[in-house]
């Protein structure tokens, strides 16, 4: 069987993956700031020298 959406059904369908991949593209934004942060992170504190064993 085969099955047909209607029009109205399939532009439900269209606006619903558009909002779905505007929520996946802020999530990969968001994800990549926070890779650069935890990055700059460690850098700063590699040149400080901080032992990484250290509590605190």
């Amino acid at each position: 069987m085969m099955y047909t959406q209607t029009p109205e059904k399939l532009a439900q369908q269209q606006k619903l993956d558009r909002e779905l991949a505007a929520v996946l593209m802020s999530i990969s934004v968001t994800t990549r700031s926070i890779a650069r942060n935890i990055y700059l992170l460690s850098m700063q504190r590699h040149v400080k020298g901080v032992n990484p064993h250290e509590k605190r």
